[in-house]
């Protein structure tokens, strides 16, 4: 099953735009919120993100990160994605 980490919904409109996706489409998938560290502290996103940034989609051992690249990895995977 895909994991898909994304940081606060109310401020992570890049995090939002793959979850939409997969949820209107019915693609299964496991969440992982990750909020926003305070200013002053490292982003943990580096333990599951090459870039240290979010949205990262894994699915097995293949990690894809940035938006469109998650959309245009589920369109080449689940037909039904890109008309």
């Amino acid at each position: 099953m895909y994991q898909l980490h994304i940081a606060n919904k109310n401020y992570s409109s890049w995090s939002l735009r793959p979850w939409v996706l997969m949820k209107a489409l019915a693609v299964p998938f496991e969440e992982n919120l990750h909020p926003f560290a305070p200013p002053t502290a490292a982003q943990p996103f580096s333990r599951f993100s090459p870039t240290g940034k979010v949205p990262v989609l894994v699915d097995g051992a293949q990690t894809v990160w940035d938006s469109l690249a998650i959309v245009e990895y589920l369109a080449e995977h689940h037909p039904h994605v890109w008309p």
